[in-house]
């Protein structure tokens, strides 16, 4: 339905957002859609901007990708498609050392670099200064000769929450200042909490008016659907070693640990089925070590300060257990009390993984010291880092 609407929209250019927390599959979506369009006949382009992110102004590097494309052409559509796109480039890197010295790209030129330049350009004459003053109408014909009778161009952009606050608001201010003629879809793929907050910092921290940004500059919003954990446990639960694939314990501490996120569940069971394959190099391992592993795995992704704790003092594990079990922080420390305050989804955690039977799943008894040390040294190499905040 999106890829209709994108084909037959009519005013041009299109904004879509498309929506959704980080690990909610946004960038398997975008690259669905765009396969779909290519089939389509319809052109589109890529672009990342995590790749440039901190190395040179972003909005500079979005131009240049879709101007390198264009010039790609394959020779016979139009014979000087290459040289008016490359006379558009060398514009677009004077406006990069135009505002260089500004917020746009943090300083990266000094100023002895930007006049340097700016004199080279008035020694060639006015000409290069009606490039600029037509940028917007110039980059508009030059995808209007690239498309032909395609009729739009799909530019998709990835990973927007990815970036730096001011990197990602410097992708959609291009969008405003520089394409904003052209006849181009531009499909934005991010967490519109993150990126509305980014935006609100421009304006003194206001929430409203950030979201209002984000309104103003997408005009066609679409949140990608939840997954449901049932659908995440279908398509994962064979790829499971098989001393734990049937489970139901196993998928429970995945559920409580990572929600329906599928990336998250994904990257566990795949460091789950290696921390497996390490401990068999060296033992059998019981069912009840397996879901000791599964477990410190699991917290060392997604409570990794509590896990570093445990490391040192698995009596902290038996405080904050017998915590959230009543309810009653009176047994704990003032840093496990500010732990458990920051952290209101580990009590929910620990309540779900307490030792015993209950509801068909059985999880087993909290470890030791000495054995929490020989899974996390299986744990250093295969859990990988924990998830990002």
């Amino acid at each position: 339905m999106l890829c209709d609407a994108i084909q037959a929209a009519v005013h041009l250019p299109l904004t879509v957002g498309v929506f959704g927390p980080w690990g909610t599959g946004k960038s398997s979506f975008l690259n669905i859609c765009r396969d779909m369009l290519e089939q389509r006949g319809i052109p589109t382009i890529a672009f990342n901007p995590w790749k440039y992110d901190d190395k040179e102004a972003i909005w500079h590097a979005l131009i240049q990708t879709i101007l390198t494309e264009v010039a790609d052409e394959p020779e016979g559509r139009r014979h000087d498609l290459a040289a008016k796109a490359r006379r558009l480039s060398s514009t677009a890197t004077w406006l990069l050392l135009r505002h260089a010295a500004g917020p746009l790209t943090a300083g990266l030129v000094d100023g002895d670099d930007v006049t340097t330049a700016r004199d080279a350009w008035q020694s060639r004459g006015v000409e290069n200064y009606r490039h600029i003053n037509h940028f917007e109408a110039d980059f508009a014909e030059v995808v209007q000769t690239f498309l032909g009778d395609r009729g739009r161009l799909v530019v998709f952009v990835d990973d927007l929450d990815r970036c730096h606050g001011d990197t990602a608001i410097a992708v959609l201010d291009a969008l405003k200042l520089f394409l904003g003629e052209a006849s181009c879809v531009f499909v934005l793929a991010m967490d519109f909490d993150v990126i509305s907050t980014a935006a609100a910092k421009r304006v003194d921290g206001d929430q409203a008016r950030g979201r209002q940004y984000l309104e103003k500059l997408i005009h066609f919003p679409y949140h990608l659907p939840e997954v449901r954990f049932e659908a995440v446990f279908r398509q994962l639960q064979d790829s499971v070693v098989t001393e734990l694939r049937g489970d139901p314990a196993l998928w429970q501490l995945a559920e409580g640990a990572f929600g329906d996120n599928p990336r998250r569940i994904r990257r566990f069971i795949s460091a789950l089925n290696l921390t497996t394959a390490t401990l068999r190099l060296h033992s059998r391992p019981s069912r009840d070590r397996l879901m000791q592993a599964a477990i410190l795995l699991a917290l060392r992704m997604r409570f990794p300060d509590f896990f570093r704790r445990v490391q040192a003092n698995p009596a902290v594990w038996v405080r904050l257990d017998e915590a959230a079990r009543t309810q009653n922080n009176a047994g704990l420390r003032q840093d496990e009390v500010e732990l458990a305050s920051a952290e209101p989804a580990l009590s929910d955690l620990l309540l779900t993984i307490r030792p015993g039977e209950r509801s068909g799943c059985s999880f087993p008894s909290i470890p030791t010291k000495a054995q929490i040390e020989v899974v996390t040294q299986v744990l250093t190499v295969t859990g990988g880092p924990g998830d990002p905040p």
